[in-house]
């Protein structure tokens, strides 16, 4: 009798974990194609001239099944993970930037829906930095409730290779029920700064 009730025992237990490992499964499915977004990085052309405005389109595209939100706002949803001028790093600094709104409320409202099969453009320029006394690309981070802006040196000549991911900084919205926490893949784009 003992060892009927044994085998009725192993049976219910081989059961749970077949059950269990199939509603882990159909979990993790739903959440990775639900909001899937890629990135992909293009300068506008292969070489600038020395002090010359640089722009770069990063393209987001929602590669999952259901819609989800993403920031539209540039220079704080685009990380530079790397950024390097023939193998060595550029020049860069930080400061604390301050905006007419708090950062945080920025970033909230710059959440909009990117429906599943669709993209979203995001123009990156480069600008004077006085800080630098150069043509800098700026990014803005969220660090204890503020931003701070990071810039690179993109003027001295030489051949270029930079490396951005897209993560949103902020928190949710009450507009957008499912936000993109995520961080991207990374994505990478090469160019060159001629002196002449």
């Amino acid at each position: 009798m003992s060892n009927f009730s044994s085998k009725k025992l192993l049976l219910l237990l081989a059961i749970v974990l077949v059950i269990g490992a199939l509603f882990f499964m159909m979990f993790r499915s739903g959440q990775e194609t639900k909001s899937r977004i890629s990135l992909e990085v293009s300068a506008d052309k292969p070489t600038y001239t020395s002090g010359e405005e640089i722009t770069l389109t990063a393209k987001l595209t929602n590669a999952g099944s259901g819609e989800t939100c993403v920031s539209n706002m540039e220079t704080a949803s685009v990380r530079v993970s790397s950024l390097l001028r023939d193998g060595e790093e550029v020049a860069t600094r930080s400061a604390v930037s301050y905006f007419i709104t708090s950062f945080p409320k920025m970033l909230e409202s710059s959440l909009v829906p990117l429906p599943s099969g669709e993209s979203l453009e995001l123009i990156l320029e480069s600008s004077r930095d006085q800080g630098l006394d150069a043509q800098a690309l700026r990014t803005t981070a969220l660090r204890d409730g503020r931003g701070v802006a990071m810039f690179y040196d993109v003027e001295t000549p030489g051949s270029y290779k930079l490396e951005l991911v897209y993560k949103y900084q902020g928190t949710a919205s009450p507009e957008c029920a499912d936000v993109f926490e995520g961080e991207t893949n990374t994505a990478t784009v090469l160019f060159n700064i001629t002196s002449e």
